[in-house]
């Protein structure tokens, strides 16, 4: 999903998660092919995140072009856990993201970087079902922007999860223009270490970017 929550991976375990995305939008669509996202556990409570996408833009009626996307680097810190003591799990994920030395920028395909993302995280559980959301704020170049989503989900038999999530961002300064989306998605377990990952979704102004924005991917976990 688009918002996080607070989990991390085990301490020296690996999560990394490769994706098809695809974010599709009144004049045109630009796709992850793939997203590829690499998880560590430094120790309980710390995870490192380095991401980076393969990017191909399509503007209708022109030809597509495609090119290294920005790379971003994070680290999780879940300062409380959900436990007899706390209700709701704590955790902030504060990532960078900057432009690679290739022509991504020059050709439209990615914003001209760096920017800075440092929202919060909470879950807690509510009977069958998890609870968590976030609030974050990015520096960037031009207006800067708050994020802000929450997520409801539940597990089913054979460890399935469905989940559903409300998530905006939009300018600091105008957060009436910001852009909000309903997204829907699932996690199959298809092994051990191997889960399925899925999840779609859309603006919920009508008539308003973005008309779709998908997920397909797999998680592997060592």
């Amino acid at each position: 999903m688009i918002t996080d929550d607070t989990e991390t991976v085990p301490s020296g375990h690996f999560e990394i998660n490769t994706a098809f995305t695809i974010e599709r939008g009144a004049d045109g669509e630009i796709l992850g092919t793939p997203l590829v996202d690499f998880n560590y556990g430094l120790s309980e409570h710390f995870q490192l995140k380095i991401e980076i996408p393969w990017v191909l833009l399509h503007q209708f009626g022109q030809p597509s072009i495609g090119g290294l996307g920005n790379t971003n680097v994070g680290v999780r810190w879940r300062f409380r856990d959900q436990n007899e003591l706390h209700r709701i799990a704590l955790s902030i994920y504060p990532q960078l993201e900057f432009n690679n030395p290739t022509s991504s920028v020059r050709r439209g395909l990615v914003d001209r970087g760096p920017s800075v993302l440092v929202p919060l995280q909470w879950q807690t559980t509510i009977g069958k079902y998890g609870l968590n959301g976030d609030v974050g704020y990015r520096l960037k170049r031009g207006d800067d922007e708050l994020i802000y989503g929450v997520v409801l989900g539940r597990e089913f038999k054979y460890g399935i999860e469905v989940l559903g999530e409300i998530h905006g961002s939009g300018p600091r300064r105008s957060l009436g223009e910001s852009e909000v989306v309903y997204n829907f998605g699932a996690r199959v377990p298809m092994s051990k270490h191997l889960s399925l990952l899925l999840s779609g979704g859309r603006s919920i102004r009508s008539h308003h970017d973005l008309r779709f924005i998908g997920y397909a991917g797999l998680q592997v976990t060592f």
